[in-house]
């Protein structure tokens, strides 16, 4: 029975090594980003504790991202969470501006 197993576990091992990454380095990344990740505005947020820097990194986050509605909608509704004291006219209107 345990010959069983173990043989089963080999089996399947190296039928999966072939799609195992056994590479560290991370994917190649595309020439020119059009997306929208709304995680990074998420961590510009969350790891950016003055406020001036804070203000500054959402504006060049939204001047160079293009996303969709809906996620215009998720940055709009956290903004108060995200931003806190840098949380802006400017900011808002910027949001607004893209979304059209």
């Amino acid at each position: 029975m345990r010959r069983t197993i173990l043989f089963l576990a080999l089996v399947t091992v190296s039928v999966a090594q072939d799609k195992l990454i056994l590479s560290a380095a991370p994917p190649p990344s595309k020439a020119k980003q059009t997306g929208c990740a709304v995680q990074d505005l998420y961590v510009i947020a969350w790891s950016t504790h003055n406020p001036a820097e804070r203000h500054k990194a959402m504006l060049e986050w939204l001047d160079k991202s293009v996303c969709s509605s809906d996620d215009y909608v998720i940055i709009w509704n956290a903004l108060p969470e995200w931003a806190g004291t840098s949380d802006s006219p400017l900011l808002r209107a910027k949001i607004m501006e893209k979304s059209k």
